[in-house]
């Protein structure tokens, strides 16, 4: 009688290890998984905001690419882009857009960086919300 409740007991004890196990190498894939599809969708994200910049400022989604991976946020890529206008080069408007945000602080806001460069009330108003409509 005492055999057999030991052998029951290390059958259970054997049954629930082999559980944890199978449940711990279970779970473990489902937590890669789901990693997998937040980093594809991050970079689809990623991908169809710089695109959306890059044709709203005229230049390339390499460019959007680049200031993104300097730590400009979108909206900041954007309303640089708006300021530079049309105008000038592919060149110029790379060099002007960098030294737009250069411009612009956390002590500052768009308003401020537009009014130093002299942009009416009227088209920065306009700017703004054609960035809102992209970002």
């Amino acid at each position: 009688m005492i055999k057999e409740e030991n052998i029951i007991k290390k059958i259970v004890v054997a049954m629930l290890m082999g559980l944890f196990i199978f449940g711990g190498a279970v779970n473990s894939n489902i937590c890669n998984a789901y990693n997998e599809y937040d980093i594809i969708q991050w970079n689809y994200q990623r991908e169809r905001i710089q695109v959306d910049v890059a044709n709203t400022i005229g230049v390339s989604k390499d460019v959007v690419a680049y200031f993104m991976e300097e730590g400009y946020a979108p909206r900041d890529i954007v309303m640089a882009g708006l300021l530079v206008g049309k105008n000038s080069s592919i060149n110029g408007r790379i060099s002007n857009i960098n030294e737009i945000l250069s411009k612009k602080t956390s002590s500052n806001s768009w308003r401020d960086v537009a009014i130093t460069m002299g942009v009416d009330q009227e088209a920065f108003n306009q700017y703004v919300e054609k960035a809102k409509k992209i970002i």
